[in-house]
């Protein structure tokens, strides 16, 4: 059997191994609860304090103003539900896409059954959120609005400086869940102009189980997590030591090599697409939209097989029908049936996410398969 192929970069990428090596000592030598008083935790506040100043610069903030957490689906619920906490006795009202990640769905969907009113704002057929959606949608309740960067499903990404400088007028909190778009994208939060923003480790060849909630001092928020009232309070949790110098490592290397890795891997993708549009009966999903330079969404109308997923697997492929979050569930994809997709289509569509391990020879395989599925 060949060497499989990994295309779901989007998914989960790989640690770095220079991510690894940085890790290390922490793991083994410099292994103190940094809110110990000794030297050993000394050693490891010192360690933080200097990740953080990486991680800082990466999004353009303040040290204070960052957030470390388990996973981005916790800093997710942490932007919404504790912004709504703290926000109540202004209104009772947040606005949202029908795309987002479940994570922040959830969350609001969980906040309505508590009296809350949330607006889903629909997309086009190229999955892109309009401006004058958001404008008719925003009232004096309105507290938060939350909209992704770029889309897990189907890579597209949103204006969100746009959007987010709407919501100023009106004095409402904006969050962004910045994961998917970490690698490729840049996350000044100055010039995106929002009050929070979402991304974690794991889908930047970073550490998994670490992520970052950034908050823009001032912005009025309450903890959904109560004990040693660690990191302001926001957060409290001994704070995992080698994960935030992991995640810093890898911010350094996403700052050096994003220009190179977003051209060699966005032609990767080009090609592929190339090849792929040849083929009958393939299609791919919102081509007219801006999309992330890895993301793929292709529905093979032709198709008789019933898991793509697997047929793809079979030959050495791993690719997606979706989240990674969702891709076991046998429900249609909310975000393919908010494109407009129909459930058949749906269930004939796959996500191909490339990264930095991919190769030319991998492209090959990926549309070689494509046309025999």
């Amino acid at each position: 059997m060949n060497q499989p192929i990994y295309a779901d970069y989007a998914a989960t990428t790989p640690t770095d191994s220079r991510v690894v090596e940085t890790m290390k000592p922490y793991q083994t030598k410099t292994f103190g609860n940094p809110s110990s008083i000794h030297s050993f935790g000394c050693e490891s506040s010192d360690a933080i304090g200097k990740a953080t100043d990486t991680v800082a610069k990466f999004i353009n903030s303040k040290l204070e103003e960052i957030v470390y957490t388990s996973c981005g689906t916790e800093s997710n619920n942490l932007a919404v539900i504790g912004v709504a906490k703290a926000n109540k006795n202004r209104g009772k009202h947040i606005i949202t896409s029908a795309i987002e990640h479940p994570s922040i769905l959830n969350a609001c969907r969980a906040l309505e059954k508590e009296g809350w009113e949330i607006t889903y704002l629909p997309v086009t057929t190229g999955g892109l959120i309009e401006v004058s959606e958001l404008k008719k949608a925003l009232k004096k309740e309105t507290v938060l609005v939350s909209i992704h960067l770029a889309n897990s499903e189907i890579g597209v990404i949103q204006d969100i400086a746009a959007l987010a400088k709407i919501t100023k007028d009106f004095g409402v909190y904006f969050h962004t869940d910045a994961c998917q778009a970490a690698t490729f994208l840049d996350l000044d939060v100055q010039e995106l102009g929002v009050d929070l923003l979402t991304f974690n480790g794991s889908k930047m060849y970073g550490p998994k189980g670490v992520a970052v909630l950034y908050v823009r001092k001032g912005t009025q928020i309450f903890p959904i997590l109560y004990g040693g009232g660690q990191q302001q309070s926001l957060r409290s949790g001994t704070e995992n030591v080698p994960g935030i110098i992991g995640l810093a490592k890898a911010c350094e290397i996403v700052t050096k090599q994003r220009i190179a890795d977003g051209k060699r891997v966005g032609a990767l993708r080009d090609s592929l697409q190339n090849d792929l549009e040849k083929l009958p009966g393939v299609s791919i999903n919102c081509v007219k939209s801006p999309r992330l330079p890895n993301h793929l969404s292709i529905t093979l109308d032709e198709t008789k097989v019933t898991n793509l997923v697997k047929a793809f697997d079979q030959q050495g492929i791993a690719v997606s029908s979706g989240s990674a979050c969702s891709s076991k569930s046998l429900s249609d994809s909310h975000v393919l049936q908010s494109i407009g997709l129909s459930s058949e289509q749906i269930h004939k569509t796959v996500r191909v996410s490339l990264g930095r391990q991919n190769s030319d020879s991998d492209i090959v395989a990926i549309a070689k398969t494509a046309a025999t599925v």
